[in-house]
């Protein structure tokens, strides 16, 4: 039992070597959680901004819709005539003629001298 007490460890240099490699890994394990991470922010980022660009192009969209519908209204179209005093007036429906398609005409054909 005193013998092993006196004896010095074989195993140092190897036990040594096994905490530097368990450093080394613990340390580079950390070092990639970090730049995951900072990558997982970044493509929340670059989601969240690319839902914000749809949210307001819909909006967008709606604003044009709205003022088109009001550049269309025919009472709006009719006030407006009527302040500008133009000359332009109502046409009652038995005025309105429907002119129907007329058929292509035939095509040439080349002539041969």
């Amino acid at each position: 039992m005193n013998r092993r007490r006196s004896e010095s460890p074989k195993s140092l240099l190897a036990s040594f070597i096994a905490l530097g490699l368990l450093t080394v890994i613990a340390t580079s394990g950390g070092a990639m959680h970090a730049i995951f991470r900072n990558g997982q922010i970044k493509t929340e980022r670059k989601i969240s901004d690319a839902r914000k660009r749809i949210d307001d192009l819909r909006n967008d969209i709606q604003m044009i819709q709205v003022r088109q519908e009001r550049l269309m209204d025919r009472y709006e179209i009719r006030d407006q005539l009527a302040m500008l005093d133009s000359s332009l007036v109502p046409v009652t429906f038995e005025v309105v003629e429907r002119i129907e398609d007329l058929p292509p005409e035939p095509m040439p054909v080349a002539v041969t001298p």
